[in-house]
């Protein structure tokens, strides 16, 4: 596997006001280097785009629907998590004030669950988010959770949260699958059928996880529980029962997986749905593991010629395009293949928390003279923008008026509610649609930079 070689960042200075102090980065080259410096704190001072651990928690959680998300905190953290994926989620807080820091906020918590949940008495479970404050203190929240269950009558589970508990969000990733495996699945058996499986790392964003569960049903085979776009309380707590977890997020799921496959010796899948190739690829592996070979590329083949005129039209209009990528760690890999497909060129890519896995699997997809960047301040992407002034720039929503400002043409990903989901062989051609008209907007012609 080819990897790359630091780049010293002196030639990242612009006019000797400004560098890229804050971030590390490698350039793709045909020298062998493993020294991947990642996971590591901030710097001191910088805007950094991380998030919290607290947040990263919020990430995973907050989909599901038929819990209680109560945050022991100051209302400002529950303000910050009520936002994930730019959609709201109805969140509660304990609001921690002065006097509560002061002489403890133990009591605040427990009168605050008994009005949340004549609030919600139809909730099958409640969440209680431990954040900076309660935990400097010693509020002693486990206690509280576990005694208090059995006065509400349903599971009260502790999402130990603090934000200084890790380097960036992803530790908070981590921590709300545990509490997933440790405190619901398993508690209810079910018979398994042949080709049940669940799915673990979609977020529901734009729908994505129906339009996997149609793909996967025209095979025969039937999605139980999507973690955590589509997780009712009863499939949760029944999901140990399957022949086969899919990991479409390696970063984030990938601690469940790897639980369940100790606890319950479940196998696990790590495909993607992004991207043609991937999807294809995706597909037969599964096909492959059911023996359902036939069944796959009868789908493959039937999906493919439903798109094959409108893929036709784009080839050529997106072909040799450059683009920049910049987002959560998983998706630095599946998206150097999507755009390969597509017939772009990757200028750089990176991501605010990747690990050493995510950042090899990168290189290994990446072209040579592609530059990689961790834990990037919006100081940096801005560098990176100016020198290597990309067609299309990709990111989340922070991003999007950065890359404007410059001129630059911005696709977010997951585009919400615009062309619809980007996984499967429509999705493809919707995120190939989002590209073209993030390049080709009249409106570039009229910006100069």
């Amino acid at each position: 596997m080819k990897v790359a070689k630091a780049v010293k960042r002196d030639k990242w200075r612009c006019g000797g006001c400004c560098s890229l102090k804050a971030a590390n980065v490698w350039k793709k080259t045909k020298e062998l280097w493993d020294d991947i410096r990642c996971q590591r704190p901030s710097a001191p001072g910088k805007i950094t785009q991380r998030s919290c651990v607290f947040y990263g928690a919020r990430w995973i959680l907050a989909p599901l629907k038929d819990a209680i998300h109560l945050v022991h905190g100051p209302v400002g953290c529950a303000q910050y998590g009520s936002t994930v994926r730019g959609q709201s989620y109805r969140i509660f807080s304990t609001a921690l004030e002065e006097r509560d820091i002061i002489f403890g906020g133990i009591n605040k918590l427990i009168k605050s669950l008994f009005e949340v949940r004549q609030l919600k008495p139809e909730a099958k479970y409640i969440f209680v988010y431990l954040t900076c404050t309660p935990s400097l203190i010693g509020d002693d929240a486990y206690w509280v959770c576990k005694h208090m269950g059995k006065h509400l009558g349903c599971p009260v589970i502790m999402v130990d949260s603090p934000g200084f508990k890790g380097e960036s969000q992803a530790k908070g990733h981590k921590i709300a699958y545990d509490c997933l495996f440790k405190e619901l699945i398993g508690k209810k058996e079910r018979e398994v059928g042949p080709y049940d499986i669940n799915i673990i790392g979609d977020y529901n964003i734009n729908s994505e996880s129906q339009v996997l569960k149609s793909l996967l049903k025209r095979m025969g085979i039937h999605v139980h529980c999507v973690f955590t776009g589509d997780a009712p309380y009863e499939k949760i707590i029944s999901a140990h029962k399957v022949r086969l977890n899919l990991l479409i997020c390696q970063n984030s799921g990938q601690s469940l997986a790897k639980a369940m496959e100790r606890k319950y010796g479940i196998p696990c899948l790590k495909v993607s749905f992004f991207g043609l190739s991937q999807t294809i690829e995706g597909l037969k592996k599964i096909g492959e593991f059911f023996g359902l070979k036939k069944e796959a590329e009868r789908v493959i083949a039937e999906e493919y010629q439903a798109i094959k005129p409108k893929l036709d039209w784009l080839l050529p209009k997106l072909k040799g395009k450059k683009a920049a990528l910049f987002f959560g760690a998983a998706r630095m890999a599946i998206l150097l293949r999507a755009l390969d497909d597509l017939g772009m060129k990757v200028v750089f890519t990176g991501s605010q928390f990747g690990n050493k896995d995510t950042y090899k699997e990168a290189w290994q997809y990446a072209k040579t003279g592609t530059y990689i960047i961790d834990d990037a301040s919006e100081h940096d992407l801005e560098h990176l923008l100016k020198e290597l002034r990309p067609d299309v720039f990709m990111g989340g929503i922070k991003e999007n008026f950065l890359s404007h400002k410059l001129g630059i043409g911005f696709c977010n990903f997951p585009q919400p509610k615009v062309r619809g989901p980007y996984v499967g062989f429509k999705g493809f051609i919707n995120f190939a649609y989002s590209l073209y008209q993030a390049i080709y907007a009249p409106v570039w012609q009229f910006v100069k930079f």
